[in-house]
């Protein structure tokens, strides 16, 4: 007779009544120590699987100036336009689910973590393929144009009111680009003083 192996057995698993039938008959004829909370099996079964490492292609500029400026909030907070945001500025875990109210705490190594790869994957992979002449600029210059994104929107460039910053960049006239990043700081609102100084350093950052 040939002995079963468990993985491929379950592979077909469906939960079809026979099956469902097959496994009441299986537990019943199971030793009580392999159905105890503490069986070796049942832990390993239940141990989260881990997370492997991820290593971002983001310079440590534009991760730096954006976790200044965004700030740590280690609870669900208001954006300042009703949106439920923790950690840097993340609205959007790493799984995808969206950040809702009443939350639980996040830490600072989980909110870093956040967001070096949500800045990766939706804003650094798309204003490194929108904006021209990405390849002839530094890394400080990317990295300013990242965290004016972050703040902004990926997708800012060429965009209905960007028409200023987007001329800059696709006239590749680089020396007016600080100045047009000054435009973008919401006059009048609660949040300009802030917005201005978060232009000036990304401004700083892109001619250094």
């Amino acid at each position: 007779m040939s002995k079963i192996s468990f993985p491929d057995f379950w592979k077909f698993y469906k939960a079809t009544p026979n099956q469902m039938e097959a496994i009441v008959l299986l537990e019943s004829q199971l030793p009580i120590s392999l159905l105890s909370e503490d069986a070796a099996w049942v832990k390993k079964y239940r141990e989260p699987e881990p997370v492997p490492d991820f290593e971002t292609v983001v310079p440590d500029a534009a991760l730096d100036i954006i976790a200044e400026f965004e700030g740590f909030v280690p609870t669900v907070y208001d954006d300042g336009v009703g949106v439920p945001t923790i950690g840097y500025g993340s609205t959007f875990y790493l799984d995808g689910r969206k950040v809702a109210w009443g939350d639980p705490p996040i830490t600072e190594t989980e909110a870093r973590d956040m967001m070096e790869e949500i800045c990766e994957k939706d804003f650094w992979n798309v204003i490194s393929c929108e904006v021209p002449y990405w390849e002839d600029m530094n890394d400080n210059q990317r990295s300013a144009l990242c965290s004016f994104a972050y703040n902004l929107g990926a997708n800012f460039y060429g965009s209905p009111g960007f028409n200023t910053i987007s001329g800059c960049l696709k006239e590749k006239r680089w020396d007016d680009l600080p100045a047009a990043l000054m435009l973008y700081v919401n006059p009048g609102s609660a949040v300009e003083a802030g917005l201005k100084r978060r232009r000036k350093a990304e401004g700083e950052l892109w001619i250094t």
